[in-house]
């Protein structure tokens, strides 16, 4: 229907109400200077119109400047068609003129040939029969209607092609926005999933540990017991801040990063567990004295390590664990244990996936293949 705005959620025409009421007041004031100067020059003439006739004129004036201020007031805030199209109707009364020519513009300015059309029409039909019926030269004055015609066509057309260009920016501009998020929110989740993996392989090993061994002491019993439960709260509690990143729409609030500093406490974790872990961490990566290794490598060799050791406690339980980390022209890790005699897949692979990935963006190299009944994974990255 030519009478319901262009959509309901749309926004109006004026966001700003600095601007709309500024707009409203000099339109109406416009159009009564216009009325007043009209009824002004036609009691000028050598045989004005009767008293009663001028009376009803200026009531006519007036009341069209009230009807025109509330009808643009509407049209500006809620892109009422119809509205428009009443005001373009009033154009003839002076005091609904210059409302009328902005209700023209803003509805040619909607970018639609129905609705410029109707515009056009509304505003200008009325104009001529006016012209034609009261006016002693209509030649001139249609010729001068045209010309304000084809000037609020242009001007419509302009406003319509900047406020699309601006609506296509600003959407672009929340795209943008929305990937960033996005990107960060899978970011932050791999990061999580990674801790959590982390968090389940210890307490598989202390777990695991407690039902093979029946001659441990009561409190090392009690000792591992407490780990466990320790252990499995702090990986619901991830497993629920998981979920509450994936599923938020705010932007998700950043993870503490753990670096190359805390492999020495990674190994520890899960020697603690029951894990037979030979590590050799070269201290020239591990403290970087010279400040060399960046944060994101120092990043990367933490969730390298990490993924590392969990995937061997997941497939190889009780196997010892060869851990080396060296630096040299590249930091080298490399992360060997026995194959298991029956090979079970316990998980989906994606952890090696994922290393691999994450090393083949920061520049390295990764390996993972059993060698002499082993299985072994090399990474090298640059510092």
């Amino acid at each position: 229907m030519i009478g319901q705005a262009r959509g309901g959620g749309e926004a109006p025409f004026v966001a700003r109400r600095r601007t709309r009421v500024p707009l409203v007041v000099v339109c109406t004031a416009l159009g009564l200077l216009e009325a007043a100067i009209t009824i002004g020059g036609v009691l000028e003439r050598p045989d004005p119109p009767p008293d009663d006739l001028v009376a009803l004129w200026l009531l006519a004036e007036l009341g069209a400047a009230c009807v025109a201020t509330c009808l643009l007031a509407h049209l500006l805030v809620h892109r009422s068609r119809r509205a428009g199209m009443v005001l373009a109707l009033m154009a003839p009364l002076g005091a609904a003129t210059p409302a009328a020519m902005v209700a023209v513009v803003l509805l040619v300015s909607l970018r639609s040939w129905r609705v410029g059309v109707q515009a056009v029409a509304a505003f200008v039909v009325p104009c001529v029969v006016s012209i034609v019926v009261v006016s002693r030269d209509p030649a001139g004055l249609l010729a001068v209607l045209a010309g304000v015609v084809v000037v609020l066509v242009l001007v419509g057309l302009v406003v319509g092609a900047r406020r699309e260009l601006a609506d296509q920016a600003r959407r672009e501009r929340e795209l943008v926005v929305e990937q960033v998020r996005s990107q960060e929110r899978a970011r932050i989740a791999g990061e999580m999933h990674d801790t959590l993996s982390h968090h389940l392989s210890l307490i598989a090993l202390h777990a695991g540990a407690l039902g093979r061994r029946d001659d441990l002491p009561a409190d090392v019993v009690r000792s591992s017991s407490r780990l466990v439960a320790d252990l499995s709260r702090t990986a619901h509690a991830e497993l629920r801040e998981v979920l509450g990143v994936l599923h938020s729409e705010e932007a998700p609030s950043v993870v503490p990063p753990l670096g190359a500093a805390e492999l020495p406490g990674l190994v520890a974790q899960h020697r603690a567990a029951g894990a037979q872990v030979h590590a050799s961490l070269d201290a020239t990566v591990v403290e970087d004295p010279g400040g060399r290794l960046s944060d994101a490598t120092s990043r990367l060799l933490h969730r390298v390590v990490r993924e590392l050791l969990a995937n061997a406690a997941r497939h190889a339980p009780g196997a010892p664990v060869e851990l080396l980390v060296e630096g040299g022209e590249r930091v080298r890790v490399e992360c060997r244990n026995p194959l298991p005699g029956r090979v079970e897949r316990t998980g989906s692979g994606r952890g090696l996936e994922g290393i691999a990935e994450r090393v083949r963006l920061a520049g390295g190299e990764h390996r993972a293949a059993p060698v002499g009944g082993a299985f072994v994974v090399e990474v090298s990255v640059p510092w």
